[in-house]
């Protein structure tokens, strides 16, 4: 802690110091201005200490304050400016999307009427209808050699009577194996109502699966009482759509 000796000699080093003469520039004489400068008095304190007061010429007081005023009018005239640009600049960049929408749906609609004259002025449904018919000859001539080979094997197993008993045995045969499968699945099927892995509804839809096909042994062997192999009789064997080929049941023969 400082003593109040201590506190009054740096008081009195401190007046010292500021009673010595301060020196400065002569003024210039021949302009006003230069009669009215700092004039420095000292007056005495409490505690011995004496501090300069300073006076300003009303000259000084008026120039003194425009330069903060230049300066702060400075910035405030720079804001709005940059305040203008970044509003600018967000305007443009937010009405980027909006142009990169329209431009994919220009692209889009331009697509769709480049699809549409193409299809509009292509020769496509003129180039299935040539395929169409070069697959019916080629399965007309196919059906006609497996026709021929066919007819001599249902004669040699006893005529149609013998051939249609063995296609009845066989699909019997594959109705049991399904009726199996069916079965099986069922039982699976129950196994997994039990575990909760499907749900009730679940249940009675899969349940409900019967077998889908149709016996059509009547219509395929329709008007063989003559005990003669036909060709719709081998077609329909086969699964082939005698429409779809282009035969002709009640005329016998192709078509076309």
């Amino acid at each position: 802690m400082s003593t109040p000796q201590a506190k009054r000699r740096r008081l009195n080093e401190a007046a010292k110091t500021l009673q010595k003469p301060f020196k400065s520039h002569p003024p210039d004489i021949s302009t006003p201005s230069a009669a009215s400068i700092y004039t420095a008095e000292f007056t005495p304190t409490g505690n011995n200490e004496q501090r300069p007061r300073q006076t300003v010429t009303p000259h000084q007081l008026s120039v003194a304050p425009s330069l903060p005023k230049s300066h702060a009018s400075k910035s405030l005239v720079s804001r709005p400016s940059f305040s203008k640009l970044s509003h600018g600049a967000v305007k443009k960049s937010s009405s980027k999307p909006s142009l990169a929408r329209e431009i994919m749906q220009l692209r889009n609609e331009i697509q769709m009427l480049t699809q549409a004259q193409s299809l509009a002025t292509s020769s496509q449904d003129e180039d299935l209808v040539i395929l169409i018919d070069k697959w019916r000859t080629a399965s007309r001539a196919a059906a006609e050699e497996l026709f021929g080979s066919t007819r001599d094997r249902v004669n040699r197993m006893g005529g149609v009577g013998a051939w249609m008993e063995r296609e009845r045995e066989a699909k019997e045969r594959q109705k049991k194996w399904d009726q199996e499968e069916l079965d099986a699945q069922r039982e699976k099927l129950e196994e997994a109502k039990e575990n909760g892995e499907i749900s009730e509804e679940a249940f009675d839809e899969y349940s409900g699966v019967e077998e889908t096909k149709v016996e059509d042994e009547k219509e395929t062997f329709k008007g063989a009482s003559d005990d003669s192999f036909t060709m719709d009789m081998m077609l329909k064997t086969l699964n082939i759509d005698l429409d779809l080929i282009g035969y002709n049941k009640e005329a016998q023969r192709w078509d076309g």
